[in-house]
């Protein structure tokens, strides 16, 4: 297990989200250390200031949310600091804005409100329930306090009442509700041919003899940018993969047995009270005396909790706690937890430096032992994945010792007993394979590496692969040889032919739809199929998507006009729009007319928010330094 924690942190992804987290502690401490930070802005929002602090943790935020999306596939020029920090700075004074016109109309939330948003945070629940335990390692990873966290909840609160209070003010009038059923509910007769791409060109039309004359009259359309070619060595995990011995195995497993052994849990609730400020010893004392009287006369636990119980996050949840196994919660606490035997059983009050507490067993599971057989194959798994890694580290150091101070690439290979390989010309700006990646390019391009003729450094790429690269071959800018570019050759000449094929047999099409032929007699003297389907919707039809998109952008009456479209699997259709019929709320039935009123009123309310937006930034005094 220990192993298998230590190769996790060791991914890209994983070291990113530590360093992010790392800075984000930095960031909160320098807060309260530095002198006069609180006084330093980035921007002011009516005269209320936007902290260096708060523009790095909301970047940091940002950087958290992209690297959770991308894993070790995430580009690191995507966490430039520079690159977010736009984004970050008009998020926060979007923010300002709206908490002070909260504020001017006197919104706030409610404890009970920010004790049920927070424990309905997924995060900070254990199979399905709100757990004290989650709530506080959570926060502490990234960086917050629960009193920071809880006033950055209720800001949240006040910002949805505000977003609420303006949008459902909005309202969509019949006429405007029509009006869109007009557009929605519009119903067109569609006719169209269906032109395969085996039926546009000839055998001969991409002969040798076509391409070398395309590729002699586009000689500047294949062009090559300049290129180099590369020696390299590249470390792969799976170049380093070992089998270790059923003892090693073994004796790991006694090294660490400890760690399988599951202890007995307790899952409790609780009823806690705590002393106010302004209340005396004798009213605490009655009040702590009453709720023992309630819990004697047998009332359900749970609803005491929610009614009396001074801890928000668990009052909500019925007092419950979750599981301990005897080291969760204080030893006063705990002792009397070991005390309570039976499911049901609820203690006497217990005092700890929180306030008094009642507590409620809800459930107990007996300890246990994983055995060796049950858990050799995981942990053989984990040995090897380890030793792999650490063989590889290794490698890596030294090949970075060894390029450094090495003429070329040989030399290294063979300490560490890799080879050398030999790229595929590349240029700055486009590659393949390894040198897909952009930061590889412009390391074997920099003027070290390419002008000095020296080893590159050792560069790490996704998948824990490490590179090193020496300049082989250096290609000026030069035409590119036709057996080299003959597919793109053979692209270009085909889209050629193929647009100028398509546009004669369009015209033809045309004439003959001028001079009075059907649609069926253009079909039949071109040789192609056609298709037709009448009162298409822009919701319902069989259409081909791109025929229907093309066939609702037409004009109505001008029936002798046909679009080309590419129609994938298909080749192309010439589309004929032959009759329009508006269309009418009637025609709808119930539910989508339902369904139509809501998309109106939720793209109103939208529009609403925004144009809101869009005046208080009008109207607010803002200096971004």
């Amino acid at each position: 297990m220990l192993q298998s924690m230590r190769q996790s942190t060791q991914s890209t992804a994983a070291k990113v989200i530590i360093g992010l987290i790392v800075l984000s502690f930095a960031a909160f401490g320098l807060e309260t250390l530095l002198p006069g930070s609180s006084r330093t802005s980035v921007a002011e929002v009516n005269g209320e200031e936007i902290t260096p602090i708060a523009l790095q943790e909301s970047i940091t935020q940002q950087k958290r949310q992209l690297v959770s999306l991308l894993g070790d596939d995430i580009d690191p020029t995507l966490l430039d600091d520079d690159r977010l920090q736009p984004r970050a700075l008009q998020s926060l004074i979007q923010r300002a804005l709206l908490l002070q016109k909260s504020a001017a109309l006197n919104l706030v939330a409610s404890e009970a409100q920010v004790g049920k948003s927070i424990t309905s945070i997924e995060a900070f629940q254990l199979n399905g329930m709100f757990s004290p335990d989650a709530y506080k390692s959570v926060l502490a990873n990234a960086g917050y306090t629960p009193e920071r966290f809880r006033r950055a909840q209720a800001d949240d609160i006040v910002l949805t009442q505000l977003q609420t209070a303006i949008s459902e003010t909005e309202f969509v009038t019949q006429t405007e509700i029509a009006a869109t059923a007009n557009l929605i509910a519009e119903e067109r007769d569609v006719r169209y041919l269906v032109i395969p791409e085996t039926g546009l060109l000839a055998g001969e039309d991409l002969s040798d003899t076509a391409l070398q004359n395309y590729y002699q009259q586009n000689e500047a359309a294949f062009f090559n940018s300049e290129q180099v070619v590369v020696d390299y060595i590249l470390l792969d995990p799976a170049d380093f993969v070992v089998s270790v011995d059923d003892s090693v195995v073994e004796e790991q497993f006694n090294a660490v047995k400890d760690e399988y052994e599951v202890a007995e849990q307790a899952r409790v609730s609780h009823i806690l009270l705590i002393q106010e400020g302004d209340e005396s010893d004798a009213a605490y004392g009655q009040r702590v005396a009453e709720t023992a009287e309630r819990i004697g006369r047998g009332e359900e636990f749970a609803d005491l909790a929610a009614e009396l119980s001074d801890d928000l996050g668990s009052a909500s949840l019925g007092g419950e706690l979750g599981f301990t196994d005897g080291s969760a919660f204080p030893d006063e606490m705990e002792t009397a937890i070991a005390a309570l035997t039976e499911p049901g059983d609820i203690s006497g009050a217990v005092e700890t430096d929180a306030g008094t507490h009642f507590i409620r067993l809800e459930e107990r599971i007996t300890g246990g032992v994983v055995d060796y057989d049950s858990v050799r194959g995981d942990l053989r798994v984990s040995i090897e994945a380890a030793e792999a890694e650490r063989n590889l580290l290794i490698a890596v150091e030294e090949l970075r010792d060894l390029a450094f101070n090495a003429p070329d690439l040989s030399g290294p290979a063979a300490s560490i007993g890799a080879e050398v390989q030999v790229s595929e010309p590349f240029s700055l700006g486009e590659g393949a394979g390894l040198f897909a990646d952009t930061r590889l390019r412009e390391l074997a391009f920099s003027d070290d590496v390419k002008a000095s003729g020296n080893n590159s450094e050792v560069l790490e790429l996704s998948g824990q692969r490490f590179i090193v690269v020496q300049v082989r071959d250096i290609r000026a800018p030069q035409i590119a040889p036709l057996e080299e570019v003959k597919s793109e050759v053979q692209r270009g000449l085909r889209t050629e032919l193929e647009t100028a094929a398509l546009a004669d047999m369009t015209a033809r099409a045309e004439t003959l739809l001028a001079s009075g032929e059907s649609m069926e007699a253009v079909a039949n003297a071109l040789g192609v199929e056609w298709r037709v389907e009448l009162a298409a919707t822009r919701l319902t039809s069989q259409l081909p998507q791109p025929v229907l998109q093309t066939a609702f952008a037409m004009p109505q009456g001008q029936t002798d006009v046909l679009r080309s479209v590419p129609v994938p699997g298909e080749g192309y259709a010439l589309v004929q729009l032959a009759r329009v019929n508006p269309g009418a709320i009637a025609a709808l039935r119930i539910a989508e007319a339902q369904q139509l009123s809501d998309l109106r009123s939720g793209e109103q309310q939208r529009l609403s928010f925004d144009e809101f937006l869009v005046h208080q930034r009008n109207a607010a005094d803002i200096v971004i330094r």
